[in-house]
C-alpha cells in the first residue's frame, strides 16, 4: 500500500488512491486523474483495482475502462 522513491519518500500505491477517489468519479479531477494514471498502472495493479472496484462500487463506469481486456488465442 505504501511504496517509497528513490529517496525514501513514502507514498500511496496509485491503485489504492484511484479506488479512493472513484466514489467521487463525477468530479472532472478525478476522471483526469484515471486518465492520467492508468495508462502507468503495472496489468496486475490494473485487475487489482478493477477486482476492488467490483467489490466496493458494484456496477461503477470506471471498471471498464480498467479492466484488461481478454485475450483469446
Amino acid at each position: 500500500m505504501i511504496e517509497y522513491t528513490s529517496d525514501g519518500i513514502p507514498y500511496l500505491a496509485l491503485e489504492i488512491v484511484l479506488l479512493f477517489k472513484a466514489k467521487h468519479s463525477a468530479r472532472d479531477k478525478d476522471a483526469a486523474d484515471l486518465a492520467r494514471t492508468l495508462p502507468e498502472l503495472a496489468p496486475e495493479r490494473r485487475r487489482w483495482l478493477a477486482d476492488a472496484l467490483r467489490l466496493v462500487h458494484p456496477g461503477h463506469e470506471w471498471i471498464s475502462l480498467v479492466e484488461l481486456p481478454s485475450r483469446t488465442v
